[in-house]
């Protein structure tokens, strides 16, 4: 596979299969112990991970003790810390403390009703430029089908509509910008696995040496700088006459102030926030949509919905909300196409004893002792497949009706955003993923575009078509960068779908 595929080029591959082999010894020598039958009866498992032991439960809904343990014993902040070596790749000792969260969880979460129709106007822009057709693609060979690589266009149409609501027009549509933050989100992951790979002593060194970071830095430095100015200079000038942009900068520019905080700042926090929607949405939303053609004796029943609900709402909040299949699908793949098989861990900042609760009852629990640094994380793959926790059909079959009939049997909603400690794509608990509501919005947004804009199918001429395969890259699980699909324009009444 060419480097470029999967790594920016500012990582030779080289110097990575270097440094991952070096981890790999060094953790096989020095850290890997003697691993033991997991007893009938027991609440906590310690299972080998990358650079070290992650303690996960026995059982999925012990995750649910973790995640209420308080903050002062078990840290999720200190757990992404060390996960992602976030002080060196996310400089956590600059913004650790935080304060986009809330900005993030209120001002943002509740302006969504106004910002789905930004979302869909750009992406309508997004995909005709990332999947672009002309007359002779529509004219010519196999009846206007045409074949993309969609692994880069997906992160270019998300870094776009995501950056529509972060900083707006026009920086959003800049192609430089959406790529040095696609780059960041890459530079980030595979910087992480470098520094875990090696001793925690050599890491700054490490770091200083090989890491594009800085950088990349400089680069998004050079495109939200001049904006930042020239927001303050119209501010300072126009009094209460300015009106602000509606978008996630403000609000951040807004909380920066409060907390005196420099405009280094409100950039590091940018490209953090950047980070995680592009990353995480990207490839949630291109598991969905190689899954949906993996099965498309439903990509009517999804365009029939969709078109239903955008004609009596508009491309608004209402009318993704009530694509109510399609929310199902996409949480089934979310559930069954897992981004990690370990993640959303808690580093134990101090001895404490967990209390574990006997078979789901929290009035009948059992203390077991967690020394200070004890990573403890989600068992992914046991959450989402255990057998008692899915009604329906086997936890191991595709079901997209699944969270459609808990709904009914239970009364409980249950949409993509939601949670539970069998559900831990956006985390659970108080510290699950606060930006999970507008991802949910746009990648239903994306997905009933692409079906109403497009038909849609995987190359080969099987009656049955299978699914491309995932790839596991440590303890992470990723679309394969090279899958391609089959594209074409829709007709309706003769020409093309406008929406």
């Amino acid at each position: 596979m060419a480097t470029s595929n999967i790594l920016p080029e500012a990582f030779p591959l080289s110097t990575v299969l270097f440094l991952l082999t070096l981890g790999y010894v060094y953790f096989m020598v020095w850290e890997f112990g003697e691993t033991k039958k997991i007893p009938p009866n027991a609440k906590l498992v310690k299972v080998p991970c990358f650079s070290r032991w992650a303690v996960v439960p026995a059982r999925s809904e012990y995750y649910a003790d973790i995640v209420r343990a308080p903050d002062k014993y078990l840290s999720s902040v200190e757990a992404a810390n060390e996960f992602w070596q976030a002080e060196l790749t996310l400089h956590t000792d600059e913004i650790g403390d935080n304060i986009q969260i809330p900005v993030i969880a209120n001002t943002l979460n509740k302006s969504l009703g106004s910002l789905v129709p930004l979302v869909h106007d750009e992406a309508v822009l997004a995909f005709e430029e990332a999947f672009p057709f002309n007359r002779e693609d529509e004219e010519g060979s196999q009846d206007g089908w045409k074949s993309f690589t969609i692994s880069k266009p997906i992160m270019s149409i998300v870094g776009r509509v995501s950056n529509r609501i972060l900083v707006g027009l026009p920086l959003c549509r800049n192609a430089e910008y959406i790529n040095a933050n696609i780059d960041y989100a890459v530079q980030v992951v595979v910087m992480s696995h470098i520094l875990l790979a090696v001793p925690a002593f050599v890491r700054n060194f490490v770091n200083k040496l090989v890491s594009p970071i800085p950088k990349q830095i400089k680069q998004i430095t050079a495109f939200t700088q001049p904006l930042i100015d020239e927001r303050k200079e119209q501010e300072e000038r126009l009094g209460e006459g300015y009106e602000k942009p509606f978008d996630f900068l403000s609000w951040l520019m807004d909380a920066a102030r409060k907390y005196n905080k420099p405009d280094r700042d409100i950039i590091l926090r940018m490209m953090a926030v950047n980070f995680a929607s592009i990353h995480t949405t990207s490839l949630t939303f291109t598991n969905a949509l190689l899954t949906l053609l993996a099965h498309p004796q439903y990509i009517e029943t999804i365009r029939e919905e969709c078109e239903r609900c955008v004609q009596e709402e508009g491309w608004t909040k209402s009318a993704i909300d009530k694509m109510v299949f399609l929310d199902s699908f996409m949480k089934e793949s979310q559930r069954v196409d897992v981004v990690a098989a370990i993640l959303s861990n808690r580093l134990a900042v101090s001895d404490f004893t967990l209390q574990i609760s006997s078979d789901g009852d929290t009035d009948s629990s059992e203390g077991v002792f967690i020394p200070k640094g004890t990573m403890l994380a989600g068992n992914y793959l046991d959450a989402h497949f255990a057998k008692e926790a899915w009604s329906g059909e086997d936890p191991d079959t595709f079901d997209p009706y699944r969270f459609m009939e808990i709904q009914k049997e239970t009364g409980r909603q249950w949409n993509i955003a939601t949670t539970s400690p069998n559900f831990l794509t956006f985390g659970h608990g108080r510290h699950a993923c606060p930006g999970r509501y507008l991802a949910a919005q746009e990648m239903k947004l994306m997905m009933a575009y692409s079906v109403i804009k497009y038909d849609m199918k995987l190359p080969g001429s099987g009656k049955t078509p299978q699914r491309p395969k995932n790839m596991w890259i440590g303890n992470h699980c990723v679309a394969d960068p090279r899958v391609k699909i089959l594209l074409r324009r829709r007709l309706v009444g003769g020409s093309s779908a406008r929406l």
